[in-house]
This record gives C-alpha cells, structure tokens and sequence, in this order.
C-alpha cells in the first residue's frame, strides 16, 4: 500500500496544538500552586493573629496585612520561597515563631526563655467566642495587658444631625458641605455626612450616606453631598457620623439651596461651627445620642473658629482575664500547613517594660508597619484581586476558629477554602466577588450569616408578595392589583422556573432549609432596579405572560392585624411582632381571665418576651441554653470550657390560665426562637404552624475591606433540654400548611386552626 506523504500544515498544526496543551498545563500546574500558597498564608494568619500573643502583632492593621500577604505569597514558585516569603512577613511581628520543612524537626526559636523571669509577666491571648467589636457578649484580650472592651451598646455608629422644614424647598436642588478628618483604622471604621429628605407616609426620598466614599483621611478636608428635595417632602435631615471605632471631627456645616438664577443661596441652620456650648459637652442645637457613643464640643485644632465637634466610640479598659484557664509557660502549637511546611508558634511570651520579648533583627517591624500604612484604604476595592483574596483568608479564619457549629452542620470548611480562593482567582468584580464570599457564608448553614455591600441598594422586586404553597410560587398580596391576584401561580421568570428561581437564589442564603425558603421567597425574582422580566402566570385554567418593571422595595402585608383584640367567646388575639410589653400589661387582667389566647409570633418580638411570665406556673430553671466558648487553642481544638446564660424568667401574678396557642414559622429567628423555646420546653401552649428558623444567639458581625460586612452567630444556643436548636427550630405541636384556596378566599389558615383549637377545648 502506497505511503501518503504528510503536508507541512499536518506538522504545523500538530506543533500548534501540542503547544496548547503544554501552556494550558502550566497554566493549571501554576494555578495549583498559587492556591496552595495562599492556603498556607490564610492559616499561618490565623494562627499567628488569634493566638501569638506579641505585642508587634497587635499593633499591625491585619485587614491590610491580609491583602499585602495573599499578593505577596501569591506567585511564590515553590515551598521555599515561599518560606521565605513567609519569614519576610510573619517575623516582624512574631520574631519567636518557626517556619520549617514538614518533614524535619523546627529549629531552636529565636528568643529563648530566660533564665530569671523575676518581674516578668506572662501574655497569652483569651478569647470568649471572638472580640470583633459586636458587644459585650464578646471578647478577646491578652493577659497582662490593657485591652479595649466592647460597650454595652450593640449601635454601629455614632450620628449627629438636625433638621429643618423641607416646604419651602420642594422641588429645588440643595448641597450640604462640611469639613471632616478622622482617626480611623481597618475596614469598616470611617466617617461619612449624610443628607436625607423624608417624604410623606414615610416613603423614601433623596438619600445619600457617603457609603460609597467614607471619609478615611486624617487631614481637614471639604466633603459635599448634592441632591433634590422631593415634591412632597416634609423635613432636610443632615448630619455626620463615625462608623465602627476610631474619632470623627466636624466643623463648619453649610447647607444651599439652588435659586431661580441657578446661583448657589445660604440656608440658615443652627450652630453650624458648633462654636455654641463648652467643651468636653454635647453639642447645642444639635441631636446627638448614640448609645455607644460620646460626641462633644472640642478647641483643639478646629478647622474654622474656636471650635469643633467630635465623635468617637465610648471605649472601657480592662487588665484583667476573661475566665481562669490560660495557656502555661513554654506551650506552642506545632500544625502542618501544607505537605511541605509546618509552624511552631509559642502561645505564650514574655513581658518586660510593657514589650513581649522577642526581637528579630533580620526582619524590623517598622518596614512592616511603613508597608501597610503606605495602602490607601480607598483603593481597598474588591475589584482588586488582592483584596478579594484578602478577604477569604479574613473571613475563612473567623469561621475556623470561631464559629460553634460546626459539630452539626455538614460542611468540609478545609475544601471551602480551597474552592473560595479558586473562585476570587476568577472573579473580574465586586459583584462577582459579592457573590463568591455569600456562598461561603451559605455553607455554614448559618440564618444569621449573610455578607451585606451597598450595592445591594441597586436591587428591587416586584410589588407582590410570593409565597411557597401546594409546591408552587403563589402571589398571596399584591400592590398591583390591576395585574396580579390573590392566588395567581407563578410559573417561571424570564423562561426560567419558579422553583429554579428560589433555588438559586438559595445557594447564596445561609441557614436551614426553612429560612433559605422564607428568604428566597421574600427576595423573589430581585434584580437590577428598573430592569424587567418576563413572568408567566397561572391563573384558574389559564396562562398568560406579562412583562413588569422591577421597582419595588420593602415588604407588604398580607393580613393587618391589631395589636391586641378581642374576639368572640371571650378570646383574644395577641400580634407579638406589634404589641409593646406596656399594651400588654394595660390588657394582663382581661388576658388572665380569657377562655383562649392566640399569640402570633410569625416574625420577630417586640420586646414583649415578659408576656411568658405570666403562662409560667413556676420561676423559670433553664440556666444554660446558651453558650459562649472559651478558647485557647487554635482551630477549636481542647474549648476550656463556656459562658453559660439563660433568662431566669419568674412566674408572675395574674397568670394566663385560658388555653394559649402560639402561631409562628420559618420567618421566627433568634430572639423570636429564645420566646418559642420557653412555650416549647415547659409546654406552655400549643404552637400551630411551621418549624422557626433555627437560627439563634447574638449575631458577632465584622466588616471586611471594599465595604464588605458578614454577619454570623457567635454563640451556641441549644434547646433548654440540651439537644440540638441549630437549623431544627422549634417545631410545631400542630403542623399547618397553606392552601390556594385559602389564599384565595383571603384566609388566615393558621388562625382558624388557633381558634378551632381553642373552641374545641373549651367544649371538651
């Protein structure tokens, strides 16, 4: 058989692909080993930030270290130079600790112990879950050090404002102007003036924070907000606040008005220079009450005057220690961080003359100080891939080490890590980014955790309210009455499924699969505000398709409910999401003598939980549902032990003695639930409905560089036999479901079971 001769293009092509595949391999193999430097960069952080008590560490601003460290470890081309690199960063703020092969023994620390500790102190680090600066219920200090504590107050920002009549301005462009400078430091700390026109009916008008553009620098400088007052405005409300930690000085506010000459004209308002008032007091004309917070009248470099404003966090020092366990003298934790490196870190230092001991010449702290100040914060986007790597290695460690459910949710948090940063790799965006850490967040199964960013604002829905019923997307309200019915179904957005919809929407919702559904389905089909959709709609026999504009924001009621009502056969109606604890005891005696009480608890107390004393026979005994952990030791190894609380409820005279239902379902969360847990565990009623969220204990929220901030439970709360609440809830003694014809017909199903309840035990 005759050879064909093969033509130059055959070997031309041939080479041409070979060398595809030869580029498309080094591109995977260089990948690999960028995450798996990044991976051994996010767990040294963690270990060396929550655990090496040396006082260089606790000077550094470890958001910016976070995003400095991921670019430079990033490109390191094998384990050695990345140990290097590790060095060059880690030992100027922890000289004492070791970097060595995995396979060999570390070697001797740099700073050995000395052999007269006479006068010395010992510095080790405690945490009580994690001191992020959410509240009293959380902490972390150093022993042998003072330590900044959280306030009793759980507010984020200290405000001042004032406002004025809006009518004489309706229609017509105004600007506000200040000078502003700050002392702020990490993520989330930042001063911002805002401006808000409030309308009538409390409909929202022009608004504008500076949440796009904080204010992070430290020199006097003008900051302007423009904008138009709505037609129907009622008041101008402006001011300045400081967000998070740090100070905040003001001075010299003015505000304008654009005239008919398109000329900018001077609106009066009151102690713009704050220069009324003494010092170290409140400013006059001016409100100012921010629980947390102190603002008061300052001479020390105004920028206009003889006086300025400041407004910094209220902040208590404590010396003392969390709990008595403690690491000992000489302890260190040894951990593989990859196949090829492992650490040694000493838990515990040294001190003398208030410095840790421990000093490495090779590396001075400075040039690592100098390095991190030198980062604009405004810059710190996360359309920067070094932030948005940054912020995995902050947030994944958090978790890691700090979050207390991990023994019930299934989730492998090491491969998390692996598949975040694989994805930021791949990230063009914030949004993309926003995305990318939601659905981290997702995996702890958490209905407190969620990562929020301003742009959420840019999102809107529909002017109805959908609901999951007889397994289909049911409209069960509607602003729009002309287009969309009670009972209407909807089939599909935009050709894809109704059902879809909210199961994706889902993989960015964390918590139990009942919170993800009520969150979904309260979002549903959210978009980009004023984009439209293509929805198809069952109604009765028939479909028919119809575009609509997304432009709706906030929630609608389906059922307008009092407060506190009386209804027939001597029942009452109890709505617990409106009824204030003093409407309450106005009604106790009337409650006390009914033949049945329906309590609604489908959303969230009014700070009414007292109502429960008054169903208890006896003083409440559950004294340790909810738990904080005491921790040591990195990655939750050996937890020394927990802050056990309850809410020692008393029984309390009259008591309810008629039958008692409570309504309530997935929408239930936290404090809703620690309500629920009382009627659940002493059996105080029935509850009719569906199980709580599962979901509860004080949210521990920190904020991430880019304007990010994630919200999570820092605490453990089981239910009061001690069995598990997390993602269970509080279940139903009588389980209920909705029906269409019930939506339909305008029904509150769960109510008529309430009373059903009620009227047959009555007859019993």
């Amino acid at each position: 058989m005759k050879r064909e001769k093969l033509s130059p293009f055959f070997f031309i092509s041939l080479l041409v692909v070979i060398i595809i595949l030869c580029n498309c391999q080094n591109i995977s193999s260089s990948r690999s080993q960028e995450i798996q430097n990044l991976r051994v960069f996010t767990k040294l952080y963690g270990y060396v930030k929550y655990f090496h008590p040396s006082d260089e560490a606790s000077r550094i601003d470890w958001d910016k270290f976070a995003i400095y460290g991921a670019e430079k470890v990033k490109n390191a081309k094998n384990s050695q130079a990345l140990k290097s690199i590790l060095q060059e960063l880690f030992l100027p703020i922890a000289p004492t600790i070791q970097i060595y092969p995995s396979n060999e023994k570390p070697e001797k620390p740099m700073q050995q112990q000395p052999k007269d500790t006479t006068g010395l102190k010992v510095v080790a680090w405690q945490h009580q879950g994690v001191g992020l600066g959410g509240g009293p219920a959380y902490a972390s200090i150093r022993l042998n050090r003072e330590n900044k504590m959280p306030t009793i107050s759980l507010s984020r920002f200290g405000a001042v404002n004032q406002g004025i009549d809006a009518a004489e301005y309706r229609g017509k462009e105004i600007r506000l102007i200040a000078h502003v400078k700050t002392n702020v430091r990490g993520a989330g700390n930042q001063g911002q003036l805002w401006l808000r026109v409030d309308r009538e009916n409390m409909k929202r008008g022009f608004f504008d924070n500076m949440a796009d553009r904080p204010i992070k620098s430290n020199e006097w400088k003008e900051y302007k907000i423009t904008g138009r007052v709505n037609d129907d405005a009622l008041n101008i409300v402006f001011g300045c606040f400081l967000m998070g930690e740090g100070q905040v000085w003001i001075d010299d506010f003015c505000l304008f008005v654009k005239n008919e000459n398109d000329e900018w004209e001077s609106i009066e308002i009151s102690n713009p220079g704050f220069e009324e008032g003494d010092v170290d007091t409140a400013p006059k004309k001016w409100f100012a009450r921010s629980p947390g917070y102190i603002a008061k009248i300052k001479k020390e470099n105004p920028f206009k005057g003889e006086k300025c404003l400041l407004i910094e966090k209220a902040v208590r020092y404590f010396s003392g220690k969390l709990f008595d366990k403690h690491p000992e003298v000489g302890e260190m934790i040894n951990k593989k961080l990859d196949a090829n490196l492992s650490c040694q870190i000493p838990l515990v230092l040294y001190s003398e003359e208030n410095h840790t001991l421990g000093k490495n010449d090779k590396f001075p702290f400075e040039d690592i100080l100098s390095k991190l100040d030198a980062m604009d914060d405004i810059e710190l986007t996360a359309n920067n891939e070094s932030v948005r790597l940054g912020n995995v290695v902050i947030t994944w460690n958090v978790f890691q080490h700090f979050y207390p459910y991990f023994d019930v949710v299934n989730v492998d948090w090491d491969k998390e890590l692996t598949d975040t940063l694989k994805e930021s790799l791949t990230n063009n965006s914030e949004k993309d980014f926003f995305y990318t850490i939601n659905r981290l967040v997702a995996k702890l199964q958490d209905g407190h955790g969620g990562v929020y960013h301003k742009m959420q604002s840019e999102q809107a829905g529909f002017s109805f309210k959908v609901d999951w019923i007889e397994n289909k997307a049911v409209i069960i309200v509607s602003e729009d009455a002309s287009n969309f019915k009670k009972g209407d179904i909807i089939l599909s957005v935009d050709g894809i499924k109704a059902e879809q919809v909210l199961l994706d929407a889902e993989e960015y919702i964390s918590g139990s699969s009942q919170w993800k559904r009520y969150k979904s389905l309260l979002r549903f089909g959210y978009g980009k505000q004023g984009t439209k959709a293509k929805l198809k709609i069952k109604r009765g026999d028939k479909a028919f398709k119809i575009e609509v504009e997304r432009n709706f924001k906030g929630q609608i009621a389906e059922f307008e409910k009092p407060n506190i009502q009386k209804l027939d056969n001597n029942i009452f109606y109890v709505n617990l999401s409106k009824a204030t604890m003093k409407e309450i005891n106005e009604n106790i005696n009337d409650l006390a003598q009914a033949k049945g009480v329906v309590f609604d608890l489908r959303g969230y107390p009014n700070g009414n939980h007292e109502v429960i004393c008054h169903l208890l026979q006896e003083n409440d005994t559950s004294k340790a549902w909810m738990r904080v952990s005491q921790i040591i030791y990195p990655d939750q190894e050996n937890i020394v032990g927990f802050q056990k609380m309850g809410w020692g409820l008393k029984a309390r005279q009259p008591r309810i003695k008629g039958k008692a239902v409570f309504l309530t379902d997935g929408r239930a969360i936290s404090y809703a639930e620690s309500f629920m847990s009382f009627i659940e565990f002493y059996k105080l009623g029935e509850i009719v409905g569906q199980p709580t969220a599962g979901a509860n204990g004080n949210v521990n929220p920190f904020n991430l560089p880019g304007g990010f901030s994630v919200a999570w439970t820092g605490m453990k709360v089981l239910k009061h036999d001690g069995s598990q609440h997390h993602t269970i809830g509080i279940q139903p003694t009588v389980p209920m479901q909705r029906t269409i014809k019930g939506v339909i017909e305008g029904r509150d199903e769960f109510l008529e079971k309430a009373l059903e309840i009620i009227i047959k035990f009555q007859t019993d």
